[in-house]
């Protein structure tokens, strides 16, 4: 019961930090010669690799990172290498394996320095598939990675898992003022909120905008519009219903809020409004996506690709005519920084979005 109550607090509330313990833990029956596989301590996150690697045999390596999720946490300067350092000295894997490779998520490459976790601790540290799940066909292939097995993607599934965990607190936050003074509406409350919720998860890639609030007020203006023109028709009186357009505009901001940077791969749009009004961060809690543009720096470009290979989007191109790396869609970065930390000739940085 612990554990279901455990994972529901996780999932519901996955805007706030809850830890699993950390350490080295055995899966499966591993020996001397198995994988190890590192992860963040963030209680959602474990269950799941556990649930991926079920059957297989291997070592779990979970690092500290507060009780955050891989993505945030190394976007918000946790999950990095020192704390992967930490991990590896703590737990005595050098004396539970004899050799010498962990294997890192890909979403921690924003904030790990792979050398400097060789030079601490003899380990080399290799960034596997992007998703658990891909763990098993990764290692039995020898632990090559399909281009499917680097992306991140921002897709109905995705939407899916982020409709009740990133949408819960708003919801009750909103019920509870409801509750307390508006309790004959509490249920039109409930409905017109997880409608709008539907709606913008369901048809995010077609309502019209630019940002997430762009299309949340868009949203709310068909709502409006549609019932004016019922309430017209049936009425004779356009706002009828005038309270239930103006908490229609309310919900689908709620409803709205970070809604490019949870369910697209666009910036956060809660985050650009912290910058914008002089705050750098909310912290861990939307700091997976930076808020800058990646440059290149062509004359120290070798092109090598590790940037094409470490994005989760997928934005670069290739090599150019002259063996550059090149950009293929540079309006869907968000510049996470898993470039510019992994590129080993230094020649992508993070310019500010105020110049």
């Amino acid at each position: 019961m612990n554990s279901i109550i455990g994972w529901l607090v996780a999932y519901l509330f996955r805007w706030f930090p809850h830890s699993s313990p950390t350490g080295l833990f055995p899966i499966g029956r591993p020996d001397e010669n198995s994988p190890v596989i590192v992860t963040a301590n963030f209680s959602l996150t474990v269950k799941r690799v556990k649930k991926a690697l079920k059957g297989a045999n291997l070592w779990l390596l979970v690092a500290n990172t507060d009780g955050i999720n891989v993505w945030c946490a190394a976007g918000g300067a946790i999950f990095t290498h020192n704390r992967i350092i930490d991990a590896v000295k703590v737990s005595g894997l050098a004396d539970k394996v004899s050799h010498r490779e962990i294997i890192l998520p890909t979403l921690s490459a924003p904030g790990i320095e792979r050398n400097a976790i060789e030079n601490e601790t003899g380990f080399r540290a290799v960034f596997g598939p992007v998703y658990a799940r891909d763990i098993p066909t990764y290692l039995n292939a020898g632990q090559k990675k399909s281009e499917s097995m680097r992306r991140f993607n921002f897709d109905f599934k995705h939407r899916a898992d982020m409709f009740l965990s990133m949408n819960s607190l708003v919801y009750l936050l909103g019920a509870l003022v409801t509750a307390i003074f508006f309790r004959r509406y509490f249920a039109g409350y409930t409905a017109l909120f997880w409608s709008a919720v539907a709606f913008l998860y369901l048809f995010i890639n077609v309502i019209p905008g630019k940002t997430g609030w762009g299309q949340a007020f868009f949203s709310a203006s068909l709502f409006v519009l549609a019932g004016a023109a019922l309430s017209w028709y049936e009425f004779g009186q356009p706002f009828k219903y005038w309270g239930w357009f103006i908490a229609a505009f309310v919900i689908f901001f709620a409803a709205g809020f970070d809604l490019s940077g949870t369910a697209s791969p666009r910036k956060s749009d809660a985050e650009l409004l912290m910058h914008r009004l002089g705050f750098k961060s909310f912290g861990s809690l939307l700091s997976e996506k930076d808020l800058g543009e990646i440059d290149i720096d062509i004359e120290k470009c070798k092109g090598c690709k590790t940037c094409s290979r470490i994005c989760p989007i997928g934005v670069f191109n290739g090599l150019n005519e002259a063996g550059k790396i090149a950009f293929y869609d540079r309006a869907a970065c968000f510049a996470c920084g898993a470039c510019v930390k992994q590129c080993p000739e230094k020649a992508l940085r993070i310019s500010s979005i105020h110049g």
